[in-house]
């Protein structure tokens, strides 16, 4: 027997005994009465509960789905961009938040697992275009160092535009934080440079070995920052691909390409606004081709090194002046003496129409004449797989002077009875339509190829202005 069975007077198992059959006093069923309703308000609470906490389950579901499925691929893209970057640290703030608010020891954890992989680095927490870098890697590019780039042309002499190259003379000026001199007051003459951190500069499209004349410098602002300062002299022949499609009226840009042999996630390429890009005019050795101006104009991009990985890049900045072709030369003995070899093709119409042999001798010396003159306009260009404006010029010539060689053929099997009306409606139609071409050619040329000698020219304007500003100030 149990203690129970004993205090109640009965069997054990047996639900028949007298103790189970007592009468039920006014004091037992007032207590049996709360007992029930005790039960049923626990009862009411649990099922509360339950239903509780199965909505919180939905809630933490859907939310998990929404974060998931939107917010975390929103992170990605907006992470994939220098300008999203703000909003992608904001996101990733408000997961760390979102864990804090659910209160419990596990997401308490979870965000120091989330803070650690941060200030690792994992791969979980990056932007994308940094997934792939080892954790030192991505320390460093947490470190990431600006150098600033100031080129200064100096002299620029032959622009070859059969070569597509030209030469020049520029100054590269480059300066960087070194944060381990800040406050010594030391001097450059003090400083081995070799010692201290470099971007390992280069010109990315020069020909050959340019010479260089490398010195360094350190320097001190107001806060006591030390800066170190690189100036590169170079002289050297560079690339550019010149583009053609207004010969010879075009504008063409002369850049040059710093970049450096770091990758992108450790140095950053950007302009030097302290100190202004010069273009010299003074020196310019192609004067009487062309016409340099004085502005100049700077962009950012990564070089992709290895074609086969696209994730080694390296940070360049591009600062180009621009010069002007004068057109001059190809206008008078090219475009004029064109034009009047088109005119004299109108002259072969005096001859009798019973001489064909004479109309058509005529016709094809005017012919092979456009074709040389052809020739002479390919000899001073690259082989490029477009037409330029001196192209289709002298392309239309040549149409005009073969449809009359046509037409010379063909009067001898047309009537004589409509032979002369027929000729001379050929005569009027070709006219009219050869100077509407250059009445239109020529207005062509002014609203498109000399807009950008304009342009440029405004340009040149606002850069003056900027310069006489910032001399008043000083």
């Amino acid at each position: 027997m149990t203690l129970d069975t004993v205090a109640h007077g009965g069997v054990p198992g047996n639900r028949k005994s007298s103790a189970y059959r007592q009468p039920h006093s006014r004091e037992s069923s007032v207590t049996s009465g709360s007992l029930s309703r005790n039960y049923s308000s626990k009862k009411r609470k649990k099922r509360k509960s339950e239903n509780k906490n199965k909505k919180l389950a939905v809630v933490e579901l859907a939310n998990s789905f929404i974060w998931m499925r939107i917010f975390r691929p929103a992170m990605s893209l907006c992470a994939n961009t220098k300008e999203f970057a703000p909003i992608w640290s904001a996101m990733f703030g408000m997961e760390i938040m979102q864990n804090f608010t659910n209160g419990t020891p596990e997401s308490y954890g979870g965000v120091g697992y989330e803070m650690r992989l941060l200030a690792k680095g994992s791969p979980d927490h990056r932007p994308p275009s940094m997934i792939n870098l080892t954790s030192e890697e991505y320390e460093r590019s947490l470190l990431k160092v600006k150098v600033q780039i100031c080129v200064q042309f100096f002299k620029v002499g032959e622009i070859d535009t059969l070569k597509e190259q030209f030469t020049a003379d520029v100054v590269v000026k480059a300066k960087w934080r070194e944060p381990t001199l800040d406050g010594q007051n030391k001097t450059s003459e003090s400083i081995e440079f070799n010692k201290f951190w470099n971007p390992k500069l280069y010109i990315e499209n020069s020909l050959g070995d340019p010479k260089e004349q490398i010195r360094y410098r350190l320097l001190y602002n107001d806060k006591g920052e030390a800066f170190i300062t690189e100036k590169r002299v170079i002289k050297g022949t560079f690339m550019e691909n010149l583009e053609l499609d207004d010969f010879p009226f075009d504008v063409q840009d002369l850049t040059i390409t710093v970049a450096s042999e770091l990758p992108s996630y450790e140095v950053e390429l950007i302009e030097d606004l302290d100190d202004h890009h010069v273009v010299n005019k003074q020196s310019f050795v192609d004067e009487q081709e062309w016409h340099l101006y004085m502005h100049t104009e700077c962009s950012r991009r990564d070089l992709v090194i290895d074609q086969a990985d696209n994730s080694v890049r390296r940070s360049a900045l591009s600062v180009k002046c621009r010069a002007a072709r004068r057109p001059g030369y190809f206008v008078w003995n090219i475009f004029l003496v064109t034009f009047l070899i088109c005119t004299l093709a109108f002259a072969t119409f005096s001859v009798e129409k019973k001489l064909p042999q004479n109309r058509l001798q005529l016709s094809f010396t005017l012919v092979l004449t456009a074709v040389a003159f052809k020739s002479v306009v390919n000899s001073s260009l690259p082989r490029i797989s477009y037409l330029t404006y001196m192209d289709k010029y002298l392309l239309a010539a040549m149409i005009m002077l073969s449809a009359v060689c046509v037409w010379h053929a063909l009067v001898t099997v047309v009537k004589e009875t409509i032979a002369d009306k027929a000729e001379t409606i050929v005569l009027i139609s070709l006219g009219i339509i050869y100077v509407i071409y250059n009445v239109g050619f020529l207005i062509i040329i002014y609203l498109y190829p000399w807009k950008k000698r304009r342009t440029m020219a405004q340009k040149d304007r606002d850069y003056t202005e900027g310069l006489r500003l910032v001399k008043s100030k000083l």
